[in-house]
Order: structure tokens, then sequence, then C-alpha cells
């Protein structure tokens, strides 16, 4: 009926509801119902008018941003070369260190033999799980656990692998900030006995950094390499002077908040 109606309309494009009646021999409240409802009619005073639907131009579309998985077998090995090949020119020498750190020290030991695709949630907690019970701190542990997330998510925007390992490392509790210990005229007196016994070359710096109370970085010199070299020396040296003085969360950077200097050169 519909059909029929709008293929005559559209024929004599100007109309009356009289001629649609005597052309199609239906009911006259039949045609009016339908010219009154329909989008392709226009009404003008006693008459009508067939008018096409205006296709309406698309102001926004849908776009496929799926991209098809390889679930390519590459090793977490491979895939960490990759991905700090792709991230060097990005990253500070700072962080590229501090990355390496991360893999080196953490990720690689744990997960050498891994594809990175079998990487599982389950996997991700017992990563944690072993860190912890090595004694590794909770910043640090958050700092890991998120390069190792920078990772997976990487190759799985790319579709190198599946989407099956997605995680968040959210903080859930503060992490309590580690107190200034300041060592006693008599922890200073067995300090720089140490010192002088076995690291007679930190004396100057140790005795600086507690008058000017300064910082150790501030008080290096020389180029960017040489200072990494010789803070790496200090602070594994230094270590185990805590460690002989039962000094265990004390940091070498404390010095400065020492009153005064009780050594005599």
């Amino acid at each position: 009926m519909t059909d029929k109606i709008l293929k005559i309309a559209k024929r004599l494009k100007t109309f009356t509801l009289e001629d649609i009646v005597m052309f199609t021999g239906l009911e006259i409240d039949t045609v009016r119902n339908f010219l009154d409802q329909s989008d392709n009619i226009q009404k003008f005073k006693n008459e009508f008018e067939y008018v096409g639907i205006i296709q309406k131009e698309e102001i926004f579309k849908i776009i496929d941003k799926n991209i098809l998985s390889q679930n390519s077998d590459i090793t977490l090995i491979d895939a960490i070369n990759l991905f700090m090949e792709i991230k060097n020119c990005k990253l500070s020498s700072w962080s590229k260190k501090t990355y390496k750190s991360f893999i080196n020290s953490q990720i690689l030991p744990f997960f050498r033999k891994y594809k990175l695709k079998d990487i599982t949630i389950q996997d991700i907690e017992q990563f944690k799980l072993s860190m912890n019970e090595n004694g590794i701190t909770e910043r640090r542990i958050k700092n890991i656990l998120t390069l190792l997330n920078q990772i997976i998510k990487h190759f799985q925007k790319e579709g190198i692998i599946d989407k099956t390992c997605c995680f968040e490392v959210k903080r859930v509790k503060n992490i309590s900030k580690r107190a200034v210990q300041i060592l006693s005229n008599k922890q200073q007196k067995q300090l720089f006995r140490v010192l002088k016994n076995r690291y007679p070359y930190l004396l100057p710096l140790v005795e600086k950094m507690i008058i000017t109370k300064q910082p150790l970085n501030s008080l290096l010199t020389g180029d960017e390499n040489k200072k990494e070299i010789l803070k790496r020396r200090i602070r594994k040296d230094f270590y185990k002077v805590k460690q002989q003085l039962g000094l265990e969360n004390y940091i070498i950077n404390d010095l400065r908040f020492c009153q005064k200097c009780v050594n005599k050169s």
C-alpha cells in the first residue's frame, strides 16, 4: 500500500488528497493518514508535494583501531632489547642506567626463560612476592613493576602479543619516608676511625659534607662519566663502612645533618 502511494506521489510531484485516492483506489482516510505521517510528503495548504529524504552528510564515523595480534613467540630477553633500542634516544643517561639496573638485577633473573606472551598476572604476583622476600624496598618494587608493565604494554599495543596480561601498578598505601639519621659524636669518631684505617680517600669528602652541609653530588667535580664512576665507588665503600658500624638504614647524604665535625685531622 505505502509503496503504491509513494510511487504515484513521486510521479505526480504535486498533488491533492483526491488525486492519490483516485489513482490508488484506496480509502480516503487511509491515504490521509499516510500522507500526514510520511517523511517523503510535505503539505502546502490544500496540496501535497513529494520530497526525497535528504541524506545527511556523516560528521563522525567509527574507525576500527584493533590490531590483529601476531601472538609472537618473542622471548622476554629479545623484547627487552627491542624496547630499549626504541627508547634509547628518548631516555636520559640516568634513566637508561636505572632501567638497565631494574632489568639486570630483578626482571631478567626471574623471567629469563619466559616468552613474553606467556607471562600472566599470577607470574607478576609471584615476581612481586619474590622481590619482597629478597628485601627490595616497596618504592623500588613499584618502579620495577611499572617498567615491566611498560614493556608488556608496548608489545600488546603493537599487536605483537595478545592482551592477556593487563595490569596496573596502583598504590594502596602511602610508602613511608625514611627518617634521616644523625650520628652521635661517638658514632662519628667510630666512622672516622674506620675511614682512616680502610678508606682514607673518603676522609676529606666526609669532613666536607659535614661542614658544608652539601650532598655528595654537589661536591664531586669533573666530567659526568668520571663522576658516575667515583660515585659508585664511594657508595660501595661507604656501604661496607656503615655495615661495619651497624648503621643499617644510614645513607651517605645523612652526613649533612651532623651538628659538627668531631674529626681532628
